[in-house]
């Protein structure tokens, strides 16, 4: 359907919108009103990040204030000693003397000894136990045949 006037844009009316610092300055004072808001509730946030690196650096506090408490400088070099050289993380203390001595390892290998032979005795035992199993039935049946001849004869 054809309009029923005329558009051109140079004679359209211009709107009627507020010059470029009266909508700057409305920006400002609407993200203001918006930070007080924010800092009303909860105070400056500043970001996780920021978090994480104030968290930081109270652990490095923490951690100079145990030093001085230790008497140790902050800056000393690690000097190595038994303890430490060489060994990987979570490894034991290299110790001077052996962790079992020779009586212990001897009073172990008597009780695994006596242990063996007590469980030999037993296999001894449950083979002389199946071996008579075995030959009752065959026991039971000659008794049977023995009271029949005698019955019959």
């Amino acid at each position: 359907m054809p309009r029923s006037f005329r558009f051109e844009h140079f004679n359209a009316p211009k709107t009627t919108t507020p010059s470029r610092g009266l909508r700057r300055r409305g920006k400002q004072i609407s993200e203001r009103r918006a930070v007080d808001r924010r800092f009303d509730k909860e105070g400056i946030h500043y970001g996780r990040n920021h978090a994480e690196t104030e968290e930081m650096f109270q652990v490095r506090a923490m951690n100079a204030q145990l030093e001085a408490l230790a008497g140790l400088s902050p800056n000393a070099p690690v000097v190595p000693t038994a303890t430490n050289r060489g060994q990987p993380i979570g490894a034991l203390p290299a110790a001077a003397e052996p962790l079992v001595s020779r009586q212990a390892l001897r009073d172990v290998l008597d009780e695994a000894l006596r242990q063996f032979r007590a469980l030999q005795s037993g296999i001894q035992d449950a083979t002389k136990a199946t071996g008579r199993l075995l030959s009752l039935p065959m026991e039971a049946a000659r008794l049977a045949a023995q009271r029949i001849r005698l019955v019959q004869g």
